[in-house]
């Protein structure tokens, strides 16, 4: 199969980049602009063009029998497919490929994984094109962008060949599946579902801030670490705790303390609402989630971004501001309903039950707990009823879900060789 290693150069400024917006909305706006391209097939020589027929070049190839090659496939295989309707046999991607080896180390940069492999070096041409159009470059300047373009999918190839070796064909596999799943989208959404979703959980904000007295009173509740633990006792939630200096047990109340941040994830809203309203910001995550949403549903399907081996332990982590892993379920299920599929189509919800520890298990060849998940039993509850030193019981009394909660995290982070901080 001949791989096509495509490399885009666009428009983009201050606020329209994307470091200040997701993938999605930048291919999508209005504001997008392919100043030029450069397309390289196996091993010839890199072919540069910028003119007024983008879509007349690049479809002078077929793709039916040919894989594409990037650098950060979903970026340009989003424009390939969006913009000039371009979906190959095969997706491959060298960002993907890299992270299990170097995500913690290298990085992802093409930059910086050329620098690591010795394959090349990036040039600086694309600062300079910063608020540029492409009216806006001289001959030269357009000459040099080129060569910046041709060097890049040179690299690119190049390191495809280093990270190829070794690497599964099945790996391979998901990664083109991960890159079909953003770059051809096929899931819709319910806009007006979302747009009552919305105006629910804001009005439930609302009332909540209502409920402290509003104004200087709902403000005092907030600020003073007494009346805000008493709140959070309340509303059902657990009070995070840290040591501070002096060895004392105190409340973990700051912005950065992990104890807070946790609690907007919660499974009350209320508790959600009250520890954003805590922290001075704006909007919820569940707001934020759902008017991204509305916005994505105005532009069209849904694209599933989510990132190959994102996580230290192998996992998928989520992409464009949107991790559509972790949809609340427990809140209610208003968004998961409003993702809905095309006529003649279902969306089926399926979880693999406590996969994690389960595979972990196996690998550790920890036979009692992988017989004991096999029959069913809590293994969380059992190991929390180990570090409390009483019967734990999650599943069938409530105020141990968060003690059966500190079992799980155990059993998973253990499991990932996770001590003492």
């Amino acid at each position: 199969m001949d791989i096509v290693t495509i490399d885009f150069e666009t428009f983009y400024d201050k606020d329209y980049s994307l470091s200040k917006i997701t993938t999605e909305e930048y291919v999508r706006s209005d504001l997008f602009e392919t100043i030029g391209v450069s397309v390289k097939v196996n091993e010839d020589p890199g072919v540069w063009y910028s003119g007024s027929d983008v879509d007349g070049f690049l479809n002078g190839l077929d793709y039916s029998d040919k894989a594409i090659l990037c650098h950060h496939t979903a970026f340009d295989g989003a424009i390939l497919a969006w913009n000039y309707n371009i979906k190959p046999k095969f997706w491959l991607d060298t960002l993907s490929m890299a992270r299990p080896k170097h995500n913690a180390t290298v990085g992802g940069s093409l930059k910086m994984l050329a620098l690591h492999y010795g394959v090349g070096e990036k040039g600086t041409e694309v600062i300079d094109a910063k608020g540029k159009r492409r009216k806006d470059f001289t001959p030269a300047e357009l000459r040099a962008y080129g060569n910046y373009c041709i060097n890049d999918g040179g690299i690119c190839k190049k390191l495809f060949n280093k990270l190829a070796q070794g690497f599964p064909v099945s790996e391979l596999m998901v990664i083109d599946q991960t890159i079909r799943m953003y770059t051809e989208p096929v899931l819709e959404l319910n806009r007006s579902r979302l747009e009552k979703h919305l105006s629910e959980v804001q009005a439930k904000k609302r009332e909540l801030l209502a409920g402290l007295g509003g104004g200087e009173e709902a403000t005092k509740v907030l600020m003073s670490n007494v009346k805000f633990a008493e709140l959070l006792e309340r509303l059902g939630a657990e009070v995070p705790m840290k040591l501070n200096k002096k060895e004392e047990w105190k409340p973990a109340f700051a912005k950065t303390d992990q104890g807070l941040l946790d609690l907007l994830e919660h499974d009350n809203p209320d508790v959600v609402t009250a520890v954003t309203a805590r922290m001075g910001v704006k909007s919820t995550i569940e707001e934020t989630r759902t008017q991204r949403l509305i916005d994505v549903s105005k532009r069209g399907p849904l694209p599933i971004m989510l990132n190959y081996y994102g996580a230290h332990t192998g996992r998928f982590s989520g992409g464009d501001k949107l991790n559509l892993q972790n949809l609340p379920v427990r809140q209610g299920n208003a968004i998961r309903s409003a993702i809905t599929a095309p006529e003649g189509h279902k969306v089926v919800a399926c979880d693999s039950s406590q996969i994690e520890a389960r595979i972990l298990a196996f690998i550790a060849k920890q036979h009692d707990l992988v017989e004991a998940f096999r029959q069913g039993e809590d293994v969380y509850s059992d190991f929390a009823s180990d570090i409390y030193g009483f019967k734990v019981d999650r599943k069938n009394n409530p105020d141990h879900w968060d003690h059966g909660f500190v079992g799980k995290t155990c059993i998973l982070g253990l499991g990932y060789g996770m001590g003492p901080p």
